[in-house]
């Protein structure tokens, strides 16, 4: 198989999840639905979103064909999720109705950690998921 058409195959899904993640956490809250009568609700969206976002990435890179050891793969985006998880939090200040948060910086980097482990338990069950 083509290494270029694999890496696209194999990446798309954890793209298309980043393109849902930004556009959900950078639209201005008039646009989103009112969520006041479930309290916490915004926390596990956003537990959910990095918890998606870096199983997604994991998942990608997991292919022999790419040749990057798995150890430096899972630094590298854990890196990246507490790099990511900070700048979303921070670019929300310029979107109207949105604010800063560090609960929102918790749950991304919670969301994180859970979207790396999940993948490891999987991987070590060698479920087809990963």
């Amino acid at each position: 198989m083509n290494k270029q058409r694999l890496f696209w195959e194999r990446y798309m899904p954890a793209l298309v999840w980043l393109v849902i993640l930004l556009s959900l956490i950078l639209s201005p809250g008039s646009k989103l639905p009112d969520t006041s009568r479930l309290p916490g609700i915004d926390k596990v969206a956003h537990f959910s979103l990095f918890a998606g976002l870096l199983f997604l990435f994991l998942r990608a890179s997991n292919h022999p064909i790419f040749g990057i050891s798995r150890k430096k793969i899972t630094t590298n985006y854990l890196v990246l999720g507490i790099f990511f998880a900070i700048l979303v939090e921070v670019l929300q200040q310029m979107v109207p109705n949105r604010a800063f948060d560090l609960l929102d910086i918790a749950a991304n980097l919670i969301g994180s950690a859970a979207g790396t482990i999940c993948f490891y338990i999987l991987y070590k069950k060698k479920s087809k998921l990963v």
